[in-house]
């Protein structure tokens, strides 16, 4: 009698089973991280953007300073310039983080300068010229500059009249150069006047450090002459304020004009490089010269 043989199907399907339940393990498994680590972040990437998209986006704020800030503009285009000027100061005083605060700066500082010799103001007195005057001679009786009287008064030329009624500046006048905004600002008695950009300057040390300075000397050259105040080939000379340890203020080298005196732009020769030291335009070099004598005080940045 033959032995009898074990049925093969239940350890065949156990077998199967086994298989089946181990690979959807692995499988499973495999698909249920890649789930995780792919398709459910960008899944909620999605979503949160959905949701971004719906959010309105906020309007931004209006500068509650505009409405002053062109009633102010308008006083100064209308000539009422002290009023303006002292609206500007409390305006700026209010409005710091307005992105109109930089054109407020630029229009105190031409408002201060128009009001600097105003008659009756606290920066000028009151003279008479007498027999034997000069612009020299007044100016060195108050400690002040034959320039800057000429200036202040409007004088077209240095000859004087008997009887004459003349302002005379009383001005503290300081500079501070600031290398890294390139700036020079102008201050009378510690108090802000106007501000200048500087075209070029010497390059701002890594270590902030300020470095205090006076004017040397002024200097106005015709050609490589140079010429006093008073001088017919003055007013269109190359000024130059010259610093105590310091490289001078200066302006750019005007462009040469071509050979045979043409102005045809094909012929203009490139403009020269800007020189070294603390680089003004000509323009405003002009405006700051009168201002400054000998000794000074500079604060550099």
């Amino acid at each position: 009698m033959e032995a009898s043989r074990p049925d093969l199907k239940p350890i065949k399907m156990f077998k199967f089973l086994t298989l089946l339940f181990l690979g959807l393990l692995i499988f499973g498994s495999a698909g249920y991280f890649a789930y995780e680590l792919f398709v459910k972040p960008a899944h909620i990437e999605k979503k949160e953007k959905a949701a971004e998209a719906a959010i309105p986006l906020p309007t931004a704020t209006p500068d509650p300073g505009i409405p002053e800030f062109q009633r102010l503009k308008g006083l100064q285009s209308a000539g009422n310039i002290a009023e303006a000027r002292d609206g500007l100061t409390a305006w700026m005083s209010n409005n710091a983080r307005s992105p109109l605060f930089a054109e407020a700066h630029q229009l105190l500082g031409s408002d201060n300068m128009a009001l600097l010799f105003q008659t009756g103001g606290t920066n000028v007195t009151s003279y008479t010229v007498v027999k034997g005057d000069s612009l020299a001679r007044i100016a060195a009786k108050h400690k002040s500059n034959a320039e800057l009287i000429q200036r202040a008064n409007g004088l077209t030329g240095i000859n004087l009249q008997i009887g004459e009624q003349l302002m005379i500046p009383s001005l503290v006048i300081s500079l501070e150069l600031d290398r890294s905004a390139k700036t020079l600002t102008l201050l009378n008695n510690g108090i802000f006047l106007k501000e200048y950009s500087l075209l070029s300057c010497p390059p701002a040390p890594e270590k902030p450090v300020s470095l205090s300075s006076k004017v040397l000397d002024k200097a106005c050259l015709a050609g490589n002459k140079r010429v006093a105040f008073g001088d017919k080939a003055y007013a269109q000379g190359e000024r130059s304020i010259l610093l105590v340890q310091a490289p001078a203020i200066v302006s750019p080298i005007p462009t040469p004009t071509p050979a045979g005196g043409t102005t045809n732009a094909t012929a203009t020769l490139p403009p020269p490089p800007l020189p070294g030291g603390y680089v003004l335009s000509a323009e405003d070099l002009r405006e700051i010269f009168p201002l400054v004598s000998r000794n000074t005080p500079v604060i550099i940045h």
